[in-house]
């Protein structure tokens, strides 16, 4: 695994430590930054169509007690592209590429909506390889366990969305939408999200990635990731508008069972915040990782 330094024109370049590209196996570059030091290692895993720079506030605050890696999926931002089917073997993959770039002794993943299955599908392989990881932490993951994934609308939004991805990025008005949508960040980190996920590179990830998540999702119900006694700690966003109710009922159930589905599962209700804990309670993220190492 050959590491290179990051250059000039990356979005955000050093605003979460440093800056080094690590290369896959079929010769992709995948943009990570580090932060923190010793010999345990968190590393984050971003939710669908976002890059991995949103984690700016949970990672300083996990970088007190630890090296802790946050990363750009392929097409966002500085990450190559990736002309593979983007479903959640492949994702898990390039997850593993970043964790055996950086040595370590013990190891926690931490997965925010969709990249809660992806940790989930990374660590069962490790597992499976005899290399245990220290614990998960899933932040108000894309649970199997909610019905209302796989419901016709909920698979008619996703095909609208991933349509949609491209001819907003052409324009220029995704870049924008979701500067709006990380409107807690502070500045500059909200402008380098916003340019690091709203190019057209990053649309066609996001939509590559999107066609995926509904049969993913199954797959996981039907032969859900082997975690033995790993510990997993499930985050949970609490809030909701008033729309959102129904639906944040039923995730927040789904996390319910999946935490109870573990041997060493553990619920935590994220009580001032909706999905995006990450941006909200970055603290009660950094906390749960950190736990896990101790």
């Amino acid at each position: 695994m050959t590491h290179h330094q990051a250059g000039k024109g990356v979005p955000g370049r050093g605003l979460l430590g440093l800056d080094r590209f690590v290369a896959t196996g079929d010769g992709r570059l995948l943009r990570t930054m580090a932060r923190g030091s010793g010999d345990d290692l968190v590393v984050l895993e971003a939710g669908l169509g976002i890059s991995g720079l949103y984690w700016g506030p949970a990672q300083a605050a996990i970088a007190e007690g630890a090296r802790v890696v946050a990363y750009e999926r392929s097409g966002f931002g500085a990450s190559t592209t990736d002309a593979g089917a983007r479903d959640l073997a492949r994702l898990a993959s390039d997850l593993e590429t970043v964790i055996d770039a950086y040595p370590h002794r013990r190891l926690v993943l931490v997965g925010h909506s969709w990249g809660g299955p992806i940790v989930r599908v990374a660590a069962a392989r490790r597992l499976e390889r005899g290399r245990p990881v220290a614990g998960l932490v899933l932040v108000d993951q894309s649970d199997e366990n909610c019905p209302l994934y796989f419901s016709a609308l909920s698979r008619f939004t996703d095909a609208l969305q991933a349509a949609l991805l491209l001819p907003l990025a052409r324009i220029r008005l995704l870049g924008p939408l979701t500067r709006t949508a990380v409107g807690t960040l502070p500045e500059p980190l909200r402008g380098a999200v916003a340019a690091a996920s709203g190019s057209p590179a990053a649309a066609r990830a996001a939509a590559e990635e999107l066609r995926h998540v509904v049969a993913g999702l199954r797959r996981l119900a039907e032969a859900p990731p082997r975690l033995a006694d790993t510990p997993v700690s499930v985050l949970s966003g609490q809030r909701a508008t008033v729309l959102e109710r129904g639906l944040r009922r039923a995730i927040v159930c789904a996390h319910r069972e999946t935490a109870a589905g573990h041997p060493r599962g553990r619920f935590v209700p994220a009580e001032a915040s909706g999905h995006l804990i990450p941006l909200t309670e970055p603290g009660l993220v950094a906390s749960e990782a950190l736990r896990l190492l101790t």
